[in-house]
């Protein structure tokens, strides 16, 4: 466990294809990708100290979503999922050393079963699969290379407005405005519907509903469940056929704060 460091940020690399765990570009999808520059393969440290023990959970920096397995059906998947209840076992992982210099080893802790790659490299694609899988010592698919993520100086620029051609989807936005320590109100949420995915857009009509002059102070930041921690909102809303909910916290630039809010910066060598 001494190399997962709570709140900081990390990428997890398969011994066995080199591939990086990342977040789907949808809502709950995880699977492996080559390339690691990018929010969707950070993964925010949240350490949970339990009985006496600590527990690693894992959140993703593209929107806060919990790296989670469940079983259904007869098996076991592997998934993001809001936080909505702690402790839970479903969002809980235990990282074990390896035979190989420090790789390690992701234990469920509902499970009890491993982390795993289940196929090697697509050459088409360079992508792979994940899963879990009972204990064996022997093979690669289930170590992980730990790399730190150093975080970045300065908030990252958001992405340019999405064209129309790529509005999709319905998103039902709970949103609040934090003080300037992060305290929030419970009696202060607000909804509106929003169409489409633009971050920026969404930052915009947000800082007019709140009053906030330019949209460049207004900080967003998705809570994924009631009790998942805030993640900057940084990259575009999640591909989706339904109407589906997002809380947002809304964080005030140059605010106390703001100052405690953490970018990775994934374009570190």
């Amino acid at each position: 466990m001494e190399q997962f460091h709570d709140g900081h940020h990390v990428w997890l690399r398969s011994r066995a294809n080199g591939l990086y765990l990342c977040a789907d570009d949808d809502r709950s999808g995880v699977s492996l990708q080559q390339d690691r520059a990018s929010v969707h393969a950070a993964w925010a440290v949240h350490i949970l100290h339990f009985n006496g023990g600590d527990v690693l959970m894992l959140h993703s920096a593209a929107n806060g979503r919990y790296l989670a397995a469940y079983r259904a059906e007869g098996s076991w998947n592997v998934e993001r999922l809001n936080l909505n209840r702690l402790p839970s076992l479903t969002f809980s992982w235990y990282a074990l050393g390896s035979r190989y210099g420090d790789d390690v080893l992701l234990r469920h802790f509902k499970s009890m079963f491993f982390l795993r790659a289940l196929f090697r490299r697509d050459r088409i694609s360079n992508s792979g699969a994940v899963g879990l899988c009972a204990m064996d010592r022997g093979t690669t698919t289930m170590q992980w290379v730990v790399e730190a993520i150093p975080p970045r100086e300065s908030i990252p620029t958001l992405p340019d407005p999405l064209p129309p051609s790529s509005l999709s989807g319905v998103y039902r936005i709970w949103y609040v405005r934090a003080n300037p320590d992060g305290i929030i109100s419970p009696n202060d949420w607000r909804l509106f519907l929003f169409y489409g995915r633009s971050v920026r857009n969404l930052s915009a009509l947000l800082s007019i509903e709140l009053g906030i002059r330019r949209p460049s102070d207004a900080i967003l930041c998705v809570r994924a469940g009631f009790f998942g921690r805030l993640t900057p909102l940084v990259t575009n809303l999640p591909h989706n056929n339904m109407l589906l909910n997002l809380d947002i916290v809304v964080i005030t630039a140059g605010t106390s704060a703001a100052d405690r809010l953490r970018y990775p910066n994934v374009d570190a060598a």
